[in-house]
């Protein structure tokens, strides 16, 4: 497998970062996780101008323009002969001297990776999966802005910890004041009476590029969209309620806490969406993989 560390293709064995990197110390640092399809990747330039933001957020610059970043992301896919893929991009502030807690004598540590993408079992989409409502709570804006990708994601971890040993697929975060705000790695959505809903982002999230990309669906559906604060107590009594993200897509959630929403089966509104999703996706794609192989044409 080949990794584009710092501005170079190298091989897996030969991709090391210092033991001093503020990434491995601290988590200090931002990422991007995306997908490829046909060798095209979809809304590379959102992702990336969303990890700008993130980078700014934590007062990091990023150490190359984004166009060098979109090109590095289409020649790690052509190196490892990926067409259909997931990808990550990491960005760190870099070594920082022994101690130091705030600073970095840098640079930066620049991180592209890609593998094949392979997608969940088809019966967690035809069946859904069950989520958990996780003791442990969002992290307040205060704390840490929402709009931020941190790589720093132990409170998730832990959060989606506590919804497996539960029997749960994911965790479903409230904030302070028992809303709901986002799953550990994944965007909420409920439908009631024929109304999509979603926390309103970012104070209900991360404003994920799959999210944006469903409320676009919706809407040219002539599906109504709200994105609203959602107190907890909607969640077991919506109609139907999906996750999405770059990996799930669009994913039916069936029962949470143990107790079933709607029928306790996949609703139409969400096979709608997916299927919607997954057009989207592949027509996108098939633009970028057409656009980024006459960029690379002699």
């Amino acid at each position: 497998m080949w990794i584009h560390l710092n501005g170079r293709l190298v091989s897996d064995r030969e991709a090391v970062v210092s033991v001093f990197d503020r990434g491995f110390l601290y988590g200090d640092g931002v990422f991007e996780s995306l997908r490829a399809v046909g060798g095209g990747s979809f809304r590379l330039d959102r992702h990336l101008r969303r990890l700008e933001r993130s980078a700014r957020g934590i007062g990091l610059d990023l150490p190359v323009p984004l166009s060098v970043l979109e090109a590095a992301v289409v020649e790690v896919l052509g190196a490892n002969r990926l067409r259909d893929a997931r990808l990550r991009v990491t960005v760190t502030r870099g070594a920082g001297r022994p101690g130091e807690y705030v600073e970095a004598s840098g640079p930066a540590t620049v991180v592209i990776s890609a593998s094949a993408f392979a997608g969940l079992e088809p019966a967690l989409h035809r069946d859904g999966v069950a989520a958990a409502v996780p003791a442990r709570r969002q992290i307040p804006p205060e704390a840490l802005d929402p709009q931020i990708k941190s790589i720093s994601r132990l409170g998730s971890v832990l959060a989606r910890r506590e919804a497996r040993d539960r029997g749960a697929f994911e965790a479903i975060l409230l904030d302070g004041l028992g809303n709901l705000t986002e799953g550990t790695v994944s965007n909420v959505f409920l439908v009631e009476g024929g109304t999509l809903r979603t926390p309103e982002a970012p104070s209900g999230g991360l404003p994920g590029i799959t999210r944006e990309a469903v409320i676009e669906i919706a809407r040219a559906l002539s599906i109504p969209v709200a994105e609203e604060a959602l107190a907890s107590s909607r969640l077991p009594a919506a109609d139907e309620a999906f996750l999405t993200n770059t990996s799930w897509e669009v994913l039916p959630v069936v029962r949470v806490d143990g107790r079933p929403i709607g029928g306790g089966v996949p609703g139409p509104v969400a096979r709608r969406l997916l299927a919607g999703y997954r057009d989207l996706l592949a027509r996108e794609c098939a633009t970028a993989a057409a656009a980024s192989g006459a960029r690379e044409a002699p």
